[in-house]
């Protein structure tokens, strides 16, 4: 198995490839966020909320933009010859997981917990919930969490490729970028 494409498809395919995937992935996104109803509400974010199509293509065309723009600035400090269109295809590309974990957001197991918690919200410390429901929460929210970290492995990834990052500081200005995308996303979304 070739793990580069898995991991880092950004060295493999042509730009333009790349950007006509990345496009086609995030109408996917809005329409499966639209269906299934869930919202995209942050760039590391995945809720179930009642939403529609065009709700939920703003919401991935804020996250995709916030990514494209603190990683360009990002980008550009280190290496001004950082080009967009390659940070654009990292933003749009690396997604892809978060769509994956809205099909497992709206599980109906998740649906199911979620309302039995809302339900003794009031009266939390009485909560009862079955192992069975535990275990498949557990399972669930770890495997939520791989694929959050996947997305973030395809971000640096793409990221390094497009910058030609290498030293920790470029690292760090990432980490930086992506803070800051999450919590201008958040803003713009809310507003």
């Amino acid at each position: 198995m070739n793990w580069k494409l898995i991991f880092n498809p950004f060295g493999i395919y042509s730009e333009k490839q790349l950007f006509v995937t990345g496009i086609l992935l995030t109408l996917t996104g809005a329409l499966l966020g639209s269906f299934l109803d869930v919202t995209y509400d942050g760039v590391l974010d995945i809720h179930q909320s009642e939403t529609d199509f065009l709700t939920s293509l703003k919401e991935n065309g804020i996250n995709v933009a916030c990514i494209f723009v603190t990683l360009l600035i990002a980008g550009k400090i280190i290496n001004r010859k950082t080009r967009a269109i390659d940070i654009f295809n990292t933003a749009t590309i690396s997604r892809f997981p978060m769509y994956i974990g809205a099909v497992i957001t709206s599980s109906p197991i998740l649906t199911r917990i979620g309302d039995q918690i809302l339900n003794q919200r009031n009266d939390i410390q009485h909560l009862q919930l079955k192992p069975l429901d535990l275990a498949l929460l557990l399972v669930i929210s770890c495997v939520l969490l791989m694929i959050t970290v996947y997305y973030i492995t395809l971000l640096v990834n793409g990221f390094k490729t497009s910058v030609n990052a290498k030293k920790w500081q470029h690292f760090a200005g990432f980490a930086v970028a992506l803070l800051i995308a999450e919590i201008i996303s958040k803003i713009l979304i809310n507003i």
